[in-house]
């Protein structure tokens, strides 16, 4: 992964998102308590689907802290140290970590797993992240132990982060960005999502109940199979049978080119 000179990200990217946000939030407040203000519209009650993430709320709280982070890194022609950028990079590492943890091998403090953020909204194809809560949540399971306060958190970002990931990061495309322990910005980002989330939520992460129930048992032994031969059924005359294949294509080759030549000259 190359750092290409251009698309430089600074500190006052993040300030004018805090201006804008911070008077918006003011224009509310004024509105609110002036007098003079005419009446708020009528609203009526809506229904919209239950956030399965905790940080849906504030994902833009953590990304704009990652990227204020990276704006301090020295801009280096390799690969920022400790993260790991795009899917197909992010799959192979996070599955040979867990293979690696069953089978026993040590793995540094450092080199730890600990956000992985996905641009949820800016991938057309759902089916491209499909297997990423799993795998995170498969993580979990096999490689950090409930006791332990330091899990892989699971980041859903919306639309228009894959942008800002890009820049900051200096890549073409991040669809989705995997932050280890030693990674810069993971201090300033376990900080303010231990506030946003809470202690027990924090240091739970993301996992599923099921998978830990299996969590140092043995792998399950798959017999090999033993079928040969699948039963199954083949006309008695052969030949007479793909002969009459033959002339019901050939049937409906003639009648098709007819159907074309006669509607090229009703058209004409």
């Amino acid at each position: 992964m190359r750092r290409a000179p251009t698309q430089t990200h600074a500190h006052t990217h993040t300030q004018r998102h805090r201006a804008k946000v911070a008077g918006k939030d003011a224009r509310i407040a004024a509105r609110a308590t002036d007098p003079a203000a005419p009446p708020a519209r009528a609203r009526r009650a809506v229904f919209r689907p239950v956030l399965t993430s905790p940080f849906a709320a504030d994902a833009d709280m953590l990304l704009y802290t990652l990227v204020e982070a990276l704006a301090d890194v020295p801009d280096t022609q390799g690969a920022i140290p400790g993260a790991s950028v795009g899917l197909n990079v992010i799959t192979r590492l996070l599955e040979a970590r867990i293979d690696a943890a069953r089978r026993g091998a040590p793995v540094e403090q450092g080199a730890r797993p600990r956000f992985l953020l996905v641009c949820e909204g800016d991938v057309d194809a759902p089916a491209l992240l499909a297997h990423l809560p799993l795998l995170a949540a498969s993580y979990n399971a096999v490689c950090v132990p409930a006791s332990s306060d330091t899990p892989l958190l699971l980041v859903p970002l919306a639309a228009g982060a894959e942008l800002v990931l890009s820049t900051a990061f200096h890549v073409r495309r991040a669809a989705a960005v995997l932050l280890e322990a030693d990674a810069p910005g993971v201090a300033a980002l376990e900080a303010r999502a231990r506030t946003v989330l809470g202690a027990e939520p924090y240091a739970r992460g993301f996992r599923v109940p099921w998978l830990e129930q299996y969590r140092g048992q043995a792998p399950w032994t798959l017999a090999a199979p033993h079928l040969k031969h699948v039963v199954t059924s083949a006309p008695v005359q052969l030949n007479e049978a793909k002969a009459a294949k033959k002339a019901s294509r050939q049937a409906h080759r003639a009648a098709r080119k007819a159907r074309t030549q006669a509607r090229g000259g009703a058209d004409a």
